[in-house]
């Protein structure tokens, strides 16, 4: 009986922990305030905003439990206050202007709730979709957003739209957010606001979906087309944003999260917009200004200058290296980092799909991409020397964190690191896979195979002779 008892102890090893379920519906609201209809908040549709307002509150109750509570706003919002039942015990909770936003009850209060009350006590709220989970691991398109502390960023990424991140630059950020695990801070220069909100959830979509888990920099400016860049600056001049103060959102970047790494778009706007031209413009001044304490002295009192080490350009024709974004991925099941970008990451881009699918036509991999390479790059600027090996925008910077600074001025640290959200404040998340999936989901798909091991295992132990005992 002792072997009998080990092997099923080992097998019960292999069976994961349950996984948590949604269990969002209408019927979970015990009661409501504020909110004009209340089945829109759990019709799943991005489309749909409720208004609640201000101090507008919902009663919540799952027999058994809420153990998270996954928030989707249109509209940044400040904070909630949670409020347990019966107990009465209250939280106020920042949500960092995270638009996609998980709220961990189990980790704010010690213990999952039955019963909680949510107040939007910091003003009207937009609010999309709420989904209550139960307690066990959560599905993989939850999306549980970190924030880069000031000075900590791996790579800044300057993208001008929503969906040029997974076009122009496809299969970068697979590879080193989600593959090598590099903090990479998104800026993207517009959000599209002007024209729909739809596209911000595209974009902390497509994010999610490759790999990425630092939460973007939605830039304050209108989209605007057209193929001529002076164009571009004289729409944001006329707009209200003159030039000094577009280049001052770039540097203020740069400065912030101290990059080793700036990459952004070619100086031709790709195949022409005036807009990709501009932001170009815009990070080739900016890296050549952000390490002067004179340039924008507010943001060097603030933040301290920064030079950073490497900064690349789209299709920039000098020091040109050759990115390989088809080396398949270990940490998503051997797609390759463009397979990712092209199958996952860009599809989230649904408003784009019609206009833009073109760019992936005909190319299985990154290499067949013949106009508008995700794969050329050229350095514009370096204070480590030029690439020696290539394909790899970290050459040169294995160690440069732990060297001592190059000046006060060029190198300085924040006085206070930014603190991370109460609900991000978690042990680091295992990976998932490029279908949503937990590992303890694909643990399951194992699980036959492990049975059958065991019980071979079993059959075997069984049928052995009982050992003699010494006297």
């Amino acid at each position: 009986m002792g072997k009998l008892a080990l092997l099923i102890l080992m097998l019960l090893l292999f069976i994961p922990a349950a996984g948590a379920e949604d269990v969002s519906e209408e019927s979970s609201v015990l009661s409501a305030d504020g909110i004009p209809e209340l089945s829109m908040l759990f019709d799943m549709d991005m489309e749909t905003t409720q208004r609640c307002g201000e101090n507008a509150s919902l009663r919540l109750y799952q027999e058994e439990g809420i153990a998270g509570l996954y928030f989707i706003f249109d509209r940044e919002y400040d904070s909630l206050t949670l409020t347990e039942e019966p107990s009465g015990t209250e939280a106020v909770l920042s949500t960092d202007g995270i638009l996609h936003d998980y709220v961990d009850l189990q980790q704010v209060l010690g213990h999952v709730p039955q019963a909680v009350t949510v107040t939007f006590s910091s003003g009207e709220a937009a609010l999309n979709e709420l989904r209550l989970f139960s307690p066990g691991e959560l599905p993989g398109w939850v999306q549980r957003w970190r924030t880069i502390p000031e000075g900590e960023a791996d790579l800044l990424l300057l993208s001008t739209h929503g969906d040029d991140e997974q076009l122009f630059f496809a299969g970068l950020l697979p590879w080193y957010a989600g593959e090598q695990g590099k903090r990479v801070q998104v800026v993207y220069f517009t959000d599209h606001r002007n024209l729909t909100s739809c596209r911000v959830h595209e974009m902390l979509d497509g994010l999610w979906a490759v790999g990425v888990r630092d939460y973007p920099v939605f830039g304050p400016y209108d989209d605007y087309y057209t193929f001529d860049r002076e164009d571009a600056y004289r729409h944001y001049e006329q707009t209200g944003h003159p030039r000094q103060e577009l280049l001052g959102f770039v540097t203020e970047q740069l400065r912030r999260y101290r990059p080793l790494v700036a990459v952004g778009h070619d100086r031709l706007g790709e195949y022409g917009h005036g807009m990709h031209q501009l932001t170009a413009d815009l990070l080739m001044e900016a890296v050549q200004i952000s390490s002067e304490p004179d340039a924008f002295p507010e943001q060097d009192q603030r933040y301290g200058s920064w030079l950073v080490p490497k900064t690349y350009l789209h299709l920039y024709p000098e020091n040109r290296i050759t990115m390989n974004w088809d080396i398949p991925l270990a940490h998503f099941q051997g797609l390759t980092a463009y397979q990712l970008t092209k199958e996952r990451g860009f599809p989230c881009h649904a408003s784009q799909i019609k206009d833009f699918a073109w760019y992936f036509r005909g190319a299985d991999l990154a290499s067949q991409v013949e106009q508008y390479s995700p794969c050329q790059y050229g350095l514009y600027q370096t204070s480590v020397g030029t690439d020696a090996e290539g394909g790899d925008f970290f050459e040169h910077l294995e160690d440069f964190r732990k060297e001592p600074a190059g000046g006060a001025a060029s190198h300085r640290a924040p006085e206070q690191p930014a603190q991370a959200h109460p609900s991000q404040q978690q042990p680091e998340e295992k990976r998932a896979d490029p279908e949503g999936q937990s590992l303890a989901e694909r643990n399951w798909l194992i699980l036959p195979a492990v049975g059958t091991a065991a019980l071979t295992v079993l059959t075997l132990c069984l049928s052995l002779p009982p050992s003699k005992e010494k006297s």
